[in-house]
């Protein structure tokens, strides 16, 4: 039953979880009650206060109208003119501090943050931030990730040194082997990036059993067990539910026995994903600034059980080169720090004695439910480029003091990582930068032969974007801030009251109600701020899409995003009975081309067919490589405009681009080039995830497996000149058990890789240029046709031609391999 006399019954003056622009802002409420029928049972409603002279209250179906549902719930009409449902109150949407499994530090956005922030919200929702626990992508890697390590127990590697010491043996208390879990230490690797807040507050379950079998696991037994005994697993369901425990299974070569791990996140607000309360949470992003130091609190091993590379204690330094020793090392940690005491996190520069396990960056204080008696809720302080915010309770029984719990080093103009000017010099001011890439750029768990002492790099953008003089924080017309691309203004309604879009907050109301100004960017009638800069009253916020190449979120917006990202074109000639065509393919992106995941490839091909469509062999091909300045255009999400404040055009200034070292780099072009393909060629090699079709256990409990092997090869079909750009990762195999022929380099997913074997991405501000020539003697009718290609999972090497050499767009979307055609550019003769 609903209660429509009560549709503006709980307008809470709040501003619950303001994101990007400027934290939150909680505070106490004010509530209209109209009509006289009687509330809900159990339900009290609040006093009745006379709304302010000249208000009205929105009719059904307009923007505003609520309904109060049998729950106390309200149901209200939305910008899009449809309802959504909100707690009665800001405070009825937080929950109490705590840590453990099924606890949470952080608000929920679906229940909170949404509801003074529609469409803000709605922008965040669907974004890779919004999904990055329930994407199915990466639940299937994270479920592979622990069947590599189910793997691993009892690996004893004390006898292997390599030159760094030896390593020890993987154990597992809780299955007999021996006495530490490094098991379940090992599967929180994932959650720290895509669910930091159950990381943080250690909300995740994670159990490992020996399931029955033989005294070496059998293929078949494990066969069984995989359909037995995994549940929720994409590999089996092709779905996931963040709701259900998750169970794989896999064989341990060190054990020879067949286990069964199983794992759950616990708290709605954590299964949120990246969440808003947890970015604006945010501190300190850790060694990012010129002198900055970091102590490691722990040894820092290759991989769970591999040798130490570098002690605890050692002392890190900072350096713009991020593929210096120190930076690689710093980028094998992950997530947030760990806090000794959560009401006392690290304010300072590097002080390791209030740290209990090292990470990229530091959060807020917290203060824990029942500590000393008291009472403590989800909620503020919340970090943003307008300032702190969130500094007041919304629960009456809250006895939490949040002014106490902010930095005293943060300033909104000097020392700000949500800072909003557009362009600053020094390390004064903007640091924007440093709060995207204290996730964007990381190492993997693994060392690499390739450099003594040095981890592989895995997601590298740090290292691209810190060219010539600029830095991991500064926002230059070399380096734009990330923010300036993906996260653009739009025009929109940036704040409301509480499940009330129709209503914005009055300055002064606002102060009297939580003690303390309004932001003046979210004061809609405010005069100080020049036209255009201010969010609230000029109409825009910040997209919080965060538009990038990952179609599995915002789809069609990602495929323009893509297109934004790059520039292509064609053009011929014809001299005699020789065709010339030249294709020219731009990075007009400020970061590599695909972008840092070695997951993401780009393929391009050039066809040239006659009148009756047969192709024409290329007879000669050749590249060069320059660099120039570029400029991005931003793409906003499908269906949201620019403001006009907004910028349209990002410049990106060339600054040594050319000059950028890297894992892996293959030289610029200049000269005789070759077509390419993927090598494709089946191997089988040592592995438990999922990528390795037709497993079988041997007699020695090796689990091994078919892989078509995706390393990027010379091609020798002339039909079409194809080259295909990525950042390799992988291993060495030595495919015929003979030490005497070459070992061969096979693709492998990030978490089971050591070596990057090529990187032959685009790097900022650079322009391929290709030449092939074709004879065309006695020919007619002759077409040349340049297509360009984006590769979501495209290290599994799969690009599905028809009978045309142009992809089979049908074929490739029914095996869900997510290759896109972003460009074609045709030129007849």
């Amino acid at each position: 039953m609903k209660y429509t006399n009560f549709k503006t019954w709980a307008l809470m003056l709040s501003i619950s979880a303001l994101l990007a622009l400027s934290g939150c802002d909680n505070g106490g409420g004010i509530s209209y009650v109209v009509g006289d029928e009687i509330p809900p049972s159990g339900v009290t409603p609040p006093p009745v206060v006379t709304p302010p002279p000249g208000s009205t209250d929105p009719k059904p179906g307009e923007l505003g109208y609520q309904t109060i549902l049998a729950n106390g719930d309200i149901e209200y009409v939305d910008y899009t003119g449809g309802t959504r449902v909100s707690p009665p109150s800001a405070a009825k949407a937080e929950y109490h501090t705590g840590t453990g499994y099924g606890s949470t530090l952080f608000d929920s956005p679906k229940n909170k943050c949404q509801n003074c922030h529609n469409e803000l919200y709605d922008t965040w929702k669907d974004s890779m931030h919004g999904k990055s626990w329930t994407d199915p992508i990466f639940q299937s890697k994270m479920q592979d990730f622990l069947r590599t390590h189910i793997n691993k127990i009892g690996e004893d590697l004390s006898a292997k040194d390599d030159g760094f010491g030896p390593g020890i043996v993987y154990e597992e208390a809780t299955v007999g082997v021996g006495t530490k879990s490094m098991f379940k230490g090992a599967a929180k690797t994932c959650i720290k990036c895509h669910a930091p807040g159950a990381f943080y507050a250690n909300d995740f379950s994670i159990s490992i059993t020996e399931l029955p079998s033989s005294p070496i696991a059998t293929t078949d037994e494990l066969l069984a067990a995989q359909k037995a005994e995994q549940t929720n697993s994409i590999s089996t369901t092709g779905t996931f539910d963040a709701t259900v425990p998750v169970s794989v299974v896999a064989v341990s070569k060190g054990t020879k026995k067949l286990y069964k791990a199983t794992y759950q996140v616990g708290h709605q607000s954590n299964q949120e994903g990246i969440s808003c309360a947890f970015c604006h949470s945010v501190e300190t992003p850790r060694l990012m600034k010129s002198g900055d130091t970091y102590t490691l609190k722990k040894d820092m091993r290759s991989g769970a059980h591999g040798p130490v590379i570098r002690s605890l204690a050692t002392i890190l330094n900072q350096d713009n080169n991020a593929s210096s020793q120190d930076m690689n090392n710093f980028f094998r940690l992950w997530g947030p720090e760990k806090p000794v005491a959560y009401n006392n996190t690290n304010k300072d520069a590097d002080d390791v004695s209030k740290r209990a396990s090292d990470g990229r960056y530091t959060m807020t204080s917290v203060d824990i439910n029942g500590t000393n008696g008291k009472t403590h809720y989800t909620g503020g302080p919340y970090y943003g480029p307008y300032g702190v915010s969130g500094k007041s309770n919304e629960n009456a029984d809250d006895q939490t003091d949040r002014i106490a719990l902010i930095n005293p080093h943060f300033d909104a103009d000097t020392n700000n990582h949500f800072g909003d000017k557009e362009i600053t010099t020094g390390e004064a001011g903007d640091h924007g930068k440093s709060l995207c890439l204290t996730c964007h750029q990381r190492s993997a768990g693994a060392k690499t032969p390739a450099v003594p002492g040095q981890f592989m790099e895995l997601c590298s953008t740090q290292m691209a974007v810190t060219t010539g003089g600029d830095t991991a924080i500064n926002d230059s017309l070399s380096s734009p801030k990330c923010q300036k691309c993906h996260m653009e203004r739009i025009e929109g309604n940036l704040l409301h009251q509480w499940a009330r879009p129709d209503l914005s907050f009055d300055a002064q109301t606002f102060k009297d109600a939580v003690g303390y100004d309004l932001t003046p960017q979210l004061d809609e009638k405010d005069t100080t701020i020049p036209a255009g800069d201010n969010p609230q009253r000029d109409g825009w916020f910040n997209s919080h899409a965060f538009l990038g190449a990952s179609k599995t979120g915002h789809k069609t917006s990602a495929t323009a995003k893509i297109q934004s990202g790059f520039a292509g074109s064609i053009s011929t000639s014809v001299t005699g009975d020789t065709l010339t065509v030249t294709t020219i393919f731009t990075n007009k992106t400020a970061h590599m081309f695909p972008g840092a995941h070695p997951m993401r490839r780009v393929l391009s091909r050039v066809i040239v067919t006659d009148g009756t469509g047969a192709m024409i062999d290329v007879a000669s091909s050749t590249g060069t490589s320059t660099f120039t300045n570029i400029e991005n255009d931003v793409q906003p999400l499908q269906g949201k405009v620019l403001h006009e404040s907004a910028l349209a055009l990002v410049p990106v200034h060339n600054n040594g681009s050319a000059d950028l070292s890297f894992p892996g780099k293959v030289p610029d072009l200049n000269g005789a080039v070759t077509s390419q393909k993927f090598d494709s060629t089946t191997v089988r090699i040592p592995g438990t995830d999922t990528t390795l079709t037709n497993q079988t256990v041997s007699t020695s409990g090796t689990t091994t497996g078919d892989v078509a092997n995706a390393a990027i090869a010379i091609d020798s079909n002339l039909s079409n000149f194809t080259r295909v750009y990525g950042h390799e990762t992988g291993k060495m195999y030595d495919l015929d058990s003979n030490t005497s022929t070459p070992s061969v380099f096979v693709v492998r997913p990030g978490f089971d890789s050591n070596k990057v074997e090529s990187d032959n991405r685009l790097s900022p501000n650079e322009t391929e240029t290709y030449t092939t020539t074709y004879d065309i003697t006695g020919l007619t009718g002759v077409s040349a046709t340049y297509k360009i290609y984006y590769m979501q999972k495209g290290a599994n090497g799969k690009f599905l031609t028809g009978s045309d050499g142009w992809l089979d767009q049908a074929a490739s979307d029914a095996k869900k391999l997510l290759v896109t055609e972003v460009g074609s550019y045709t030129e007849a003769l």
